[in-house]
C-alpha cells in the first residue's frame, strides 16, 4: 500500500469540508512508536484560526491497531486549544492498540483532565469511509463533551447529545475556552 496514495484518498473528505491542510505536519523529536505524541495533519492552524481540525496522521498504518467494525481508522476534532487535541488524540491513539472504536462510542476522559474540566468525555462519529485495494478506513471525529453530556450520551445514545449540540450551533466544535 502506497502512504501517500492512501492519505491522500483518506484526506479528501476532510479537506472538502474544512478547507486545505496546512503546509507543516505536528510532529515531535520523539515519535509516537517511542511513547511521544502522535503526528497531527491539521486545517486552520498556520492561518490562526480559533478553531482548528487536528487529525491523525499515523494510526491507520499500525499493524497493532484494532481494527473498528470499519476497518482501520484515524481521529479528528475540532478545537480552540492545540494542547489538548495533541494530548486527547495521542491518548486515544494510544488506546487503539488495544481498544477498536467506533461510531456511537463514548470514552470517559476523567481521569486525564483535572476534575473542574469542562471537558469530561468523547464521543466518537464516523466522519468518513474509504475502502482502498481491499481494505477498508475510516476517520473518526471526535467530540469533546462535558460530564452531563457524557451521561446522556451513555444512556441516550449519541445521537441525542450530537443532534443537540447541532441545534445549539456548537457541533462539530469542542471548544475549552470560555466564550469560544
Amino acid at each position: 500500500m502506497d502512504d501517500t496514495r492512501l492519505y491522500n484518498e483518506l484526506f479528501k473528505p476532510v479537506i472538502e469540508e474544512f478547507g486545505p491542510l496546512d503546509p507543516a505536519t505536528l510532529t515531535s523529536i520523539i515519535g509516537f512508536d517511542a511513547g511521544g505524541p502522535v503526528s497531527l495533519c491539521t486545517v486552520g492552524r498556520s492561518q490562526r484560526r480559533q478553531f482548528v481540525t487536528y487529525v491523525t496522521c499515523e494510526l491507520a498504518l499500525r499493524d497493532d491497531q484494532q481494527v473498528s467494525e470499519i476497518g482501520r481508522y484515524e481521529l479528528l476534532v475540532t478545537c480552540d486549544d492545540e494542547d489538548w487535541a495533541r494530548s486527547i488524540l495521542t491518548n486515544v491513539g494510544q488506546m487503539t492498540i488495544e481498544v477498536a472504536f467506533g461510531n456511537g462510542h463514548t470514552l470517559d476522559i476523567g481521569p486525564w483532565v483535572e476534575a473542574g474540566d469542562s471537558i469530561q468525555g468523547l464521543l466518537f462519529e464516523q466522519f468518513s469511509e474509504l475502502r482502498l485495494e481491499r481494505n477498508e478506513y475510516a476517520i473518526f471525529r471526535v467530540h469533546g463533551v462535558s460530564r452531563p453530556e457524557l451521561d446522556l450520551a451513555r444512556t441516550s445514545g449519541t445521537d441525542v447529545v450530537l443532534g443537540d449540540r447541532r441545534r445549539s450551533g456548537v457541533y462539530p466544535r469542542t471548544a475549552l475556552h470560555v466564550g469560544a
